[in-house]
């Protein structure tokens, strides 16, 4: 569903305030596993459709810090999230999603995504796998090479033991 709100964010220029509501739809594990519409931490706005689209919508990006508390809190973010829905349809498959969004203006804006970023079937690239790490790392205020760190992991598989990584790590 990211990918998804993303895209057409990016594709049609679609600003939040322009938004009259949001459908997703999407495998019934999509409901069952999204459908958070209020959450109250950053856990549980990972995993609520209703926080992830407003981000989207509102941001142009669906990093860490919009998992944090004060974007948890966010009244814009609260507010979009209650224009979402989402609706379950068996035919779609579980790494697929629809979404829908219908303007203030009576316009809709559509789109199908077949298989979600970082799925088997569209894994992240080497490099997307760089930046979040580097992300990650940053948010977390981490003082290492973020650098020295992805190369240690990179070649993780030839070394002799862990050692030289859990130096990295302990640093």
């Amino acid at each position: 569903v990211v990918d998804a709100c993303l895209a057409l964010r990016s594709r049609h220029g679609i600003a939040a305030a322009d938004i009259a509501a949001v459908r997703g739809r999407g495998n019934p594990l999509l409901r069952q596993r999204t459908d958070r519409p209020r959450p109250g931490s950053g856990r549980e706005a990972a995993v609520s459709i209703q926080h992830s689209v407003a981000v989207c919508f509102l941001f142009g990006v669906a990093g860490v810090a919009q998992y944090a508390q004060p974007c948890v809190e966010n009244e814009a973010v609260r507010a979009l999230g209650g224009r979402v829905s989402v609706e379950e349809d068996q035919a779609i498959a579980v790494e697929a999603a629809e979404v829908r969004v219908e303007m203030n203006d009576g316009r809709r804006h559509e789109i199908e995504i077949e298989h979600a970023s970082g799925s088997l079937a569209r894994p992240l690239s080497d490099a997307q796998l760089e930046a979040k790490v580097k992300t990650l790392l940053e948010w977390r205020q981490w003082r290492g090479s973020a650098d020295a760190l992805i190369e240690a992991l990179w070649r993780f598989d030839q070394a002799q033991d862990s050692a030289a990584l859990m130096h990295l790590l302990c640093a």
